[in-house]
């Protein structure tokens, strides 16, 4: 009951008591007996009928205290049912927060098993109705509970992300600008080692490609990565690449960096350690370098507060215990080829970033497929129902007139001996 509620209660109680305030008790008392014949509308009660001992119960309290004792007292136990006591509520507030994902069955069950909810046991009602206007349990499960994990060897699991770093100086077209440095790092979760590492100016498929690339030529295949939900995590090329060859590709929820902790701290850990010491000024390729030798020097020869020792003894000692799976640099080139479709004009040619092909005269207003390795766009594949035909050469415009004749074109294959594929 608020105060403003209780103000009204008296005011009707006054009301009713006043106009006997200044009159002999014979009088008091026969006006009292008229009232508790009646029934009253008492505000936030209702419809009741008042007994003569209340009646001159407010009198007295009136003339003794003033207006005030008029006003309904407040309980004592306010806030809490009747029949918990301060053991009860203290076991009960205990398992709550122990075990948020209860519900108030199981937890009326579990405090009766032990004995914390009295004897005879409060009512599953009552416990039911405290726990919700004390809010103890959430309506939903938690979304951000997480637990602390570790992979228990090397290539269990790597983690893949991107950091926005400093501005360096890049080459474009042959002009000097300053742009963004982002770094693209993979980190293994047993070991911290970062197996694979590049900063460059984009944030892309194609650099992600890179990065890939050169960890798997250097530790081998990992059984899964972690990445988040970005363009180049969701792109065809990874999931292609990861089908391919067996790796779990998981992502995280979205806006959801703690779970990607270790990387995160590694990233804080370069901006800290790297980043708050780097000269300005530098070029992409001074920043890679510089960043090289701090993984050598630093990072992956101190001691990770994380696992105990330094990430280089602990990624060769449990490499010791695991077998690697490992690709050719020409299988992994097969792997990560980006792919393309165009269709063939009259002039058996086709046209690739800017670039005019030579294809041979059997595709003339054919789709066919092209590939190219992710870093280098220019070195373009024919294949044909998957099979690899041929390496496709630029049209020598020169070349071609010298054996074009009036009555005859002579037909020539598109590529050079030494790159066809028998």
């Amino acid at each position: 009951m608020d105060d403003s509620i209780r103000e009204q209660v008296a005011l009707f109680r006054f009301k009713l008591i006043s106009p006997i305030l200044a009159e002999p008790a014979r009088t008091q008392n026969e006006y009292f007996r008229q009232q508790a014949g009646k029934l009253h509308g008492i505000p936030h009660y209702g419809p009741r009928q008042i007994a003569l001992s209340t009646l001159k119960a407010w009198l007295r309290d009136y003339r003794n205290e003033g207006f005030d004792a008029l006003k309904p007292k407040a309980r004592a136990d306010r806030g809490r049912p009747r029949r918990l006591g301060a053991e009860q509520i203290a076991a009960i507030e205990a398992k709550c927060k122990a075990y948020p994902h209860l519900t108030v069955r199981k937890l009326h069950e579990l405090l009766v098993e032990h004995g914390q909810l009295g004897d005879p046991p409060v009512c599953y009602n009552t416990l039911t109705r405290y726990v919700r206007e004390e809010k103890l349990l959430p309506s939903g499960a938690r979304t951000d509970a997480r637990k602390r994990f570790e992979a228990p060897a090397v290539n269990e699991l790597w983690t893949c992300d991107f950091m926005h770093g400093p501005k360096v100086i890049v080459d474009q077209r042959g002009k000097q600008r300053r742009a963004k440095a982002i770094l693209c790092a993979i980190i293994d979760d047993h070991s911290r080692m970062i197996v694979g590492h590049a900063f460059s100016a984009h944030e892309t498929v194609s650099v992600l490609t890179i990065v890939l690339k050169e960890a798997f030529l250097a530790h081998g295949l990992p059984k899964r990565l972690y990445v988040d939900n970005g363009s180049a995590f969701s792109s065809d090329l990874l999931a292609s690449a990861c089908a391919r060859t067996g790796i779990s590709l998981t992502h995280s929820k979205p806006y959801d960096s703690p779970s990607r902790g270790k990387i995160e701290r590694y990233f804080r850990t370069v901006r800290d350690r790297f980043l708050s010491i780097l000269d300005e000024d530098l070029t992409l390729e001074q920043l890679n370098d510089a960043f090289d030798r701090w993984l050598q020097e630093d990072y992956h020869h101190k001691v990770h507060t994380g696992i105990g020792t330094r990430p280089v003894d602990r990624y060769n000692a449990s490499l010791a215990h695991v077998s690697i799976r490992r690709l050719a640099t020409h299988e992994l080139d097969e792997l990560l080829l980006v792919r393309h479709e165009r269709v063939v004009g009259n002039d058996a040619t086709i046209s690739f970033k800017g670039c005019i092909y030579e294809v041979p005269a059997a595709y003339i207003r054919q789709r066919i497929e092209i590939r190219h390795p992710v870093d280098d766009p220019e070195a373009l594949w024919l294949y044909d129902a998957g099979a690899r035909v041929g390496r496709l050469k630029l049209v020598d415009v020169r070349e071609n007139a010298r054996t074009f004749t009036p009555t005859r074109t002579k037909e020539r294959l598109s590529f050079s001996k030494n790159e066809v594929t028998p």
